[in-house]
């Protein structure tokens, strides 16, 4: 069944408030509770209905009276009015809410373990052993792919040489500094590095 908003698009008004009413007729003969509900506060509670809860289906508003004809949203003590109805309907709403929230959550926590696994590929040592078999069987272009591998490899160890080379001198600088009594460089070399 579709949403009570839509059933109002598609069916009319008069056919959206008769599901309900006929929804809550039959809840409020099983209660049979002495201080029941007129016609004007059952049309009342279907206009709330309507009016607060468009995107629940029919069924919805079915099964958050079945629960309450079960008890779950508490005793009557001998009456029904709208405003009960309207409490028991929140309640279902935040029961319904959380629910799907928790479905939507482990959806989500699904698809992210899902896109954690490996995905099937090449690892580059692997890619390099294909490159490399290509090569040496004659393809001109796996040759000039390992040539740009290699190339840039040399390139990143000659930076990272550089940089360790570099850091290197500034710390024999500053020892040298710091043993000819240089304040400054005695802290720099106290200091914790970060």
């Amino acid at each position: 069944m579709p949403a009570l908003s839509r059933l109002r698009r598609e069916r009319g008004e008069a056919t959206a408030r008769a599901v309900l009413v006929l929804i809550l007729n039959d809840m409020l003969d099983f209660f049979n509770a002495a201080a029941d509900m007129n016609d004007r506060q059952v049309a009342t509670t279907v206009d709330l209905i309507l009016e607060e809860y468009p995107y629940m289906q029919a069924d919805d508003i079915t099964l958050c009276l079945r629960r309450a004809m079960k008890g779950k949203y508490g005793k009557l003590y001998n009456r029904i009015d709208g405003q009960i109805i309207m409490g028991w309907l929140r309640e279902y709403n935040r029961e319904r809410c959380t629910a799907a929230d928790y479905q939507s959550y482990n959806q989500h926590r699904a698809r992210l373990s899902e896109q954690a696994r490996p995905t099937e590929g090449l690892f580059y040592a692997e890619y390099r052993a294909s490159l490399q078999r290509r090569a040496e069987a004659g393809d001109p272009e796996a040759r000039q792919l390992l040539d740009l591998s290699d190339a840039l490899m040399a390139e990143l160890n000659k930076r990272k040489h550089d940089k360790e080379r570099d850091s290197l001198e500034r710390y024999r600088e500053l020892r040298r500094r710091a043993r000819q009594g240089d304040q400054d460089a005695i802290r720099l070399l106290n200091q914790k590095p970060e």
